[in-house]
């Protein structure tokens, strides 16, 4: 076996392990374990990870021991990465701006979206002040399509300039007939 890579009897070449979430006391342990001298192989053995997230838990592991003395129950708790003040504001705002456009028939292209998104973002940054300096927002596709789950806006249809043109067309054939 010298210098062979072992698969578990799960793997198959070519795929991805599926992505699970790790409770904070399973990741209590394994640090536990690394600090009380355990050599890595046993623990990804005995945890069946890769050594690649055990190297993830160890590097955070300031920030998970942190949480684990805040006064939260650790029952499957998972650390996520927290949004911002600003940030929640103004998706709500779009959310909301959103609507109004929908009721009033007016199509929204993602880049009306986009843009309408950055100067709610600015202008909240500026009523804020101080305490949102430093962070930066940038509208991209990513953004918009969590936003979307965020929301809970599974039917938005986002259509481009050619959509837009058909309306102008649409709204000016009465006259013309």
């Amino acid at each position: 076996m010298s210098g062979s890579k072992h698969k578990s009897s799960g793997d198959v070449a070519g795929t991805a392990k599926k992505h699970q979430a790790i409770a904070v006391e399973t990741k209590v342990k394994i640090i536990e374990r690394v600090e009380r001298g355990k050599k890595m192989v046993d623990i990804t053995h005995s945890y069946n990870m890769n050594c690649s997230t055990i190297g993830m838990i160890l590097k955070n592991k300031d920030k998970i021991m942190e949480h684990v003395k805040s006064a939260v129950l650790m029952i499957s708790t998972i650390i996520l990465k927290k949004r911002g003040k600003v940030m929640e504001e103004m998706e709500k705002l779009l959310s909301v701006w959103m609507q109004d456009q929908h009721q009033h028939r007016v199509p929204l292209g993602l880049m009306l979206i986009q843009e309408k998104a950055k100067s709610l973002y600015e202008d909240l940054k500026k009523k804020h002040g101080e305490e949102s300096e430093g962070a930066s927002f940038n509208a991209s596709h990513g953004w918009f399509h969590w936003f979307k789950a965020r929301a809970n806006l599974h039917n938005v249809k986002v259509s481009g300039e050619a959509a837009s043109a058909v309306t102008v067309a649409a709204q000016e054939f009465p006259e013309t007939l």
